[in-house]
């Protein structure tokens, strides 16, 4: 782990500043597989570097979600796809792919929260960039699962082994969602939740934790364990804001350390007694641990671990304590009357 080569960004525009520069570099391939993709964000032109390097003749291949994407318009899509990029989007009644993943030259991942689009230009987020053969090669034998729900058919793509090829380590990729994978984080939080000593830091911006959490969570706080939950103030979904607040406030009730930052933070991460770390394009509600295919990276290296305490510890400084639900809304009175049905289907 001391070796492997890692980089945390923090917000949108560090992180999609890195993925150009790598984009830019590409020699054999680029596989991008992405929520929320828009051909507007002012200043990173990922659609002009796509085309160029399509052009020069790198595999290029995007799979998108067809409706994170839908802004996404045929014109930019007719573009790529005559430059020779394969555009690709996953269409399917109950389930998004809610992933934010690129893979350049099968060596370079990146992964995280992070979308593409200028609306998410003024986010904190959390996107990881790790090199290496053994990471690259789990996240393309995910990435090519889904190019083939996706009706991909290209034979050099599939050929590849979709098989994980290295089970846990300090450094693994959690796959979930997929056929057969579909309790993948929820067991993934379980385990640690209930393995931790000393302390578990949740970041989420929507928190709309499942019962099974809510209890876990209950349990480590009741075995004396020290546990902060960082949300937003204010998010991109203010009804949504309405019911994290209630749930925070829950928490604060059990004894939790509850935080409200000042700023929208799109981040997606856990650390547990600061030896064990998440970092992903999951949320903290049911869409993410029961619905959408989501992609993580779990890792326990003191160097990674160290660098995401700090991380963390940098959003707690900017945070406020919870005292009580931030000013009282018209709408929170049906929001409150709806919470149930929010426990028992969300």
């Amino acid at each position: 782990m001391a070796s492997l080569r890692f980089k945390f960004y923090t917000t949108s525009g560090k992180a999609w500043a890195a993925m150009l520069a790598a984009i830019s570099l590409a020699q054999e391939s680029i596989y991008l597989e992405m929520y929320i993709f828009e051909g507007d964000t002012r200043g990173y032109d990922f659609l002009s570097e796509i085309e160029r390097k399509a052009k020069e003749g790198v595999k290029v291949v995007l799979l998108l979600d067809a409706v994170g994407s839908f802004r996404l318009g045929t014109i930019d899509v007719d573009r790529l796809r005559t430059a020779g990029a394969e555009v690709l989007f996953y269409s399917h009644w109950f389930s998004r792919t809610h992933r934010k993943i690129l893979i350049i030259d099968e060596y370079t991942v990146f992964l995280g929260g992070v979308n593409i689009s200028h609306r998410f230009a003024p986010w904190s987020d959390l996107q990881l960039r790790l090199s290496g053969k053994r990471i690259a090669q789990s996240a393309l034998a995910s990435f090519v699962k889904m190019y083939r729900a996706s009706g991909g058919r290209d034979p050099w793509i599939l050929k590849v082994r979709t098989e994980k090829p290295f089970a846990r380590a300090k450094l693994w990729f959690i796959e979930h969602g997929l056929r057969g994978k579909r309790d993948m984080l929820k067991k993934y939080y379980m385990e640690h939740i209930n393995n931790a000593h000393e302390s578990i830091i949740l970041a989420t911006p929507y928190f709309i934790p499942r019962r099974w959490l809510i209890a876990h969570l209950h349990s480590a706080l009741l075995r004396g364990v020290r546990v902060e939950i960082i949300i937003p103030k204010h998010t991109d979904h203010p009804i949504v804001d309405r019911v994290s607040y209630r749930y925070l406030t829950l928490f604060k009730d059990m004894g939790a350390v509850c935080l409200i930052s000042p700023k929208m933070n799109h981040a997606k991460a856990m650390l547990i007694d600061g030896k064990d770390g998440i970092v992903g394009s999951h949320n903290l509600d049911a869409l993410s641990f029961e619905r959408n295919v989501e992609g993580a990276v779990f890792f326990s290296g003191k160097h990674m671990t160290g660098e995401l305490t700090n991380i963390m510890s940098k959003w707690k400084k900017e945070s406020q304590l919870l005292e009580d639900i931030p000013s009282y809304r018209w709408y929170d009175f049906f929001v409150t009357l709806l919470l149930p049905f929010f426990e028992s289907v969300l």
